[in-house]
């Protein structure tokens, strides 16, 4: 099972490394437009918590991708000191361009499978996304420094691996709400 998660994961890593060059842009700009396509118009520091990155770092992101025609930038008509991001157009028309026929793909084959094989599916898509979320952030916790060397990385993989044992028995039954689609993840 594992091994169908990390082909498809890198699959899928592949696609958005060949996409984002479609587009000119970086892997982590293209991170930050698939969840403004996704999740639509946010906040720069909602996309920072959604990204794990820094607002700092976001405010650059934003500015080369506006730059690049893809997002705009539009104040909250109620609270003006409030702005939010969206995908524009142009960003909107290639990701229809790019990705419509997976997209009619995924209906026309889902179509013919029975709709409880399509919620475990789903369920299970879910919950992995929710996992990868929680072993990401652990994993950045333990990092080493850039400079350390062989015996630091291993080390800190030793601390991932005794941390995130610890997290999923914490996390149980959050977990299980992901898989039972009692949350969101």
């Amino acid at each position: 099972m594992i091994e169908a998660i990390r082909d498809s994961q890198s699959a899928a890593d592949m696609m958005e490394e060949a996409y984002d060059s479609l587009l000119g842009i970086n892997r982590t700009d293209g991170r930050c437009l698939d969840i403004l396509q996704r999740l639509g118009p946010m906040t720069a520091g909602k996309l920072a918590e959604e990204t794990g990155l820094t607002t700092g770092a976001v405010t650059p992101l934003l500015d080369r991708l506006e730059a690049a025609g893809y997002v705009r930038r539009r104040r909250d008509t109620a609270d003006r000191r409030k702005v939010f991001v969206e995908i524009t157009e142009l960003a909107g028309r290639m990701g229809q361009l790019v990705y419509s026929e997976m997209a009619e793909f995924g209906r026309s084959s889902s179509f013919e499978m029975p709709v409880a094989d399509m919620q475990v599916i789903a369920s299970f898509l879910r919950t992995s996304a929710f996992l990868d979320r929680k072993m990401s952030a652990v994993l950045a916790a333990t990092k080493p420094k850039p400079s350390a060397g062989r015996k630091a990385r291993l080390d800190a993989a030793e601390t991932f691996a005794r941390e995130i044992r610890r997290e999923f028995k914490k996390l149980r039954s959050e977990i299980e709400d992901v898989w039972f689609g009692r949350s969101k993840g």
